[in-house]
């Protein structure tokens, strides 16, 4: 019936739609085609898969893709609360000031940011590998994740805070007990945007990497320069899939979290209390 009402819409819908999930229907057929040229549909087969599992190459770039993930995603989720939570307690032109300053480094191009940071490291003498793409990663991801955290920080009611302080709860306790349970949600959703920005990212990668190797990433954009191989294709369809468990994850984890804390409230007016002292 709304389709009926809207068909211009609803035809724009699906057009988007299909251009969206279309190139990844191509990626996945072709990466069990049997047709190594992949001119035609030769049959299907998960040779593909196995020679991409199998390649050298591939599974040292996946592991330095997940080390530098998981590194900068460790450096860049704190650095996120904690300007957070300085930003809610600042004064208006401190916040607006760390706002102009977040938002430019989200709307600044990716290859200019790159470049300052390697002109930077090369100035001042940082050899450039594995902890030179981690800072740039967490520098990045950062501000990414402040905004995620600022949103949370803006949806949570300052009085819970308050009358947890009323009933005799000190500044610790208010922050472990009411502060940090109101952005765990927060929390895992900026580590998981870190950690898929971090995985997919080839710009500051590639300026940043020096000759520590190639992360999954660059190791694939190398590829793609001179040919498109079902083998390709085959490690496109697993990186999608890892990104999907990862966001399928993350929805179980806040579900969860919702869950329990709605039991808890749910336990009548004491499940809750907070310790004295």
């Amino acid at each position: 019936m709304t389709f009926r009402r809207h068909p211009f819409a609803g035809v724009a819908s699906v057009i988007v739609i299909a251009l969206l999930w279309l190139p990844l229907v191509i990626v996945a057929l072709n990466a069990i085609n049997k047709d190594e040229l992949l001119v035609g549909w030769g049959g299907a087969t998960l040779r593909w898969f196995s020679q991409a599992f199998h390649d050298p190459e591939v599974r040292q770039g996946l592991r330095l893709t997940m080390l530098v993930g998981a590194l900068s995603t460790a450096v860049a989720v704190p650095l996120a609360v904690t300007g957070a939570l300085w930003w809610r307690r600042a004064s208006r032109t401190g916040q607006q000031l760390y706002e102009v300053l977040i938002y430019i480094n989200v709307i600044l191009p990716e290859v200019v940011f790159a470049s300052a940071l390697f002109l930077l490291f090369v100035r001042a003498g940082v050899t450039l590998g594995v902890p030179s793409i981690v800072i740039g990663h967490s520098v990045w991801n950062a501000a990414y994740a402040f905004l995620i955290l600022q949103a949370r920080l803006g949806a949570l009611d300052p009085t819970l805070e308050e009358a947890a302080a009323d009933l005799g709860a000190n500044g610790r306790s208010v922050f472990w007990r009411v502060t940090v349970p109101a952005l765990i949600p927060g929390i895992v959703v900026a580590a998981l945007i870190a950690f898929t920005f971090s995985f997919d990212d080839v710009i500051t990668t590639y300026f940043l990497a020096g000759s520590s190797g190639n992360t999954l990433p660059v190791l694939l954009f190398g590829l793609i320069r001179f040919r498109v191989t079902p083998e390709v294709n085959a490690i496109g369809v697993l990186v999608m899939v890892f990104t999907a468990g990862v966001a399928t994850l993350g929805y179980l984890l806040l579900s969860r979290v919702n869950r329990g804390r709605r039991a808890a409230g749910a336990g009548g007016p004491g499940a809750g209390a907070l310790p004295v002292g």
